[in-house]
């Protein structure tokens, strides 16, 4: 059993690596949270289509004495462990019997005590794996002079052709394609190359969209787009958005567009 008053400098218990079954890995759901639906029964489902040794890491348990070990960390890599059926056995760091407050408190600390990795760190670190995607992601923005930095930066720090909105990229990129992502990051380069702050979320989005409707407007979207600055162009798509009841993005992409029609318009 666990000491409950140790010093607060003192290092505790020193677990010992086993492996086990993962038949014999159980759950407390006093504590430990709901894995059976939503993003907890998806996270399960790739950790087992994807199954890779060196990405499993190792399961934290305490010792129950009758053979099974209760899951403290790592109940997603478990559960993925036991459907998957060329598994038969885990790392398991096993500490000496806990009691049920020790277990939450170890619960609690261990995942309090960790840093979160940004979109931008995962980006980054995709392209130097060599995720085709991501790498593919990084040359277009590259040649369209956009800089994605490895972390996050200040508003007052960001340089011009720098964005942080990389979960946009890679939207545009699985919606609608390379060829959209790359024409999207020319046209706003060819408004805001030389200002900072411009390149935002809801700027990639809506240009995308504009896209989509006029493939053969970049110019006139650039031009139109120039004429403000993002934040301007956004409170407006936002206010005029909620009258018509559509997205800021999609109210953006019709303001940019609606140059184009009526010049068009006039022309036929």
């Amino acid at each position: 059993m666990v000491e409950k008053n140790v010093a607060k400098n003192a290092l505790g218990p020193k677990p010992r690596l086993k492996f086990h079954p993962p038949s014999n890995l159980v759950i407390d759901p006093r504590y430990q949270r709901s894995i059976t639906q939503g993003t907890g029964k998806r996270l399960i489902k790739r950790i087992v289509s994807d199954f890779y040794w060196p990405f499993f890491g190792v399961i934290v348990a305490t010792d129950n004495g009758d053979g099974t070990y209760c899951v403290i960390d790592g109940q997603h890599r478990a559960e993925a462990a036991r459907q998957h059926p060329d598994v038969h056995s885990v790392p398991v760091m096993v500490i000496d019997e806990m009691t049920l407050a020790e277990q939450a408190r170890a619960f609690v600390e261990i995942n309090q005590n960790r840093v979160r990795l940004n979109a931008l760190q995962i980006h980054r670190a995709a392209v130097r794996a060599g995720d085709p995607s991501a790498v593919e992601i990084d040359k277009i923005a590259t040649s369209c002079g956009v800089e994605i930095p490895a972390n996050n930066i200040s508003s007052a720090e960001i340089k011009p052709g720098q964005t942080l909105s990389i979960k946009s990229l890679i939207n545009i990129y699985e919606t609608f394609g390379p060829d959209r992502l790359k024409a999207t990051l020319q046209t706003i380069m060819n408004a805001y190359g030389d200002t900072t702050g411009d390149l935002r979320a809801q700027i990639f989005q809506a240009v995308a969209i504009a896209l989509g409707d006029r493939p053969d407007a970049s110019e006139d979207i650039s031009g139109a787009l120039a004429t403000s600055d993002a934040v301007s162009w956004i409170e407006r798509a936002r206010s005029e958005g909620k009258i018509s009841g559509i997205s800021t993005a999609s109210c953006l992409a019709q303001l940019l567009v609606r140059p184009v029609k009526s010049a068009q318009k006039a022309a036929g």
